[in-house]
């Protein structure tokens, strides 16, 4: 069963959920994201819980395309950009630092196709490793300690 026709049976009109759906998700057009959808008495809300390849495609600006399986993403993002994503996902990652965070978000890049400071991911995982690159540990903001 369709979110829309749970809701339907519940009392929530169609074009009111697809309405609050198509708003929160405007961020994110032509790219899939999981919604969560909270009910508390009579009324709804809606969030969006992007995942880390959909922030990382996002960040990628890239025009949008025909979606094939094997289709990959050529663009360039800055460390910069790859921290930023890895501050968001931070409170869905099981690393105990703020550099395993970053190694996962490169590990998706990988998988996404693009490449970071015009390098390879992995390139950039072994500076990491090495101690070439310092990522400085940052605490979780308090918004995502208490998830």
């Amino acid at each position: 069963m369709h979110l829309h026709q749970n809701l339907d049976q519940k009392g929530f009109h169609q074009e009111k959920q697809l309405n609050k759906s198509k708003k929160v998700c405007k961020d994110f057009s032509g790219l899939k994201v999981t919604i969560r959808v909270t009910i508390i008495g009579r009324e709804f809300t809606v969030d969006v819980m992007p995942t880390a390849s959909t922030l990382i495609i996002k960040a990628l600006n890239e025009p949008p395309h025909e979606k094939s399986a094997d289709f990959k993403h050529t663009g360039n993002l800055s460390l910069e950009q790859v921290k930023e994503i890895a501050r968001q996902m931070r409170h869905k990652s099981l690393a105990n630092e703020f550099e395993g965070v970053v190694k996962e978000m490169l590990g998706t890049c990988v998988s996404v196709g693009c490449t970071v400071e015009k390098k390879s991911p992995k390139e950039i995982q072994e500076k990491i490793k090495n101690g070439e690159i310092i990522i400085p540990d940052e605490e979780p903001e308090e918004e995502e300690k208490e998830n």
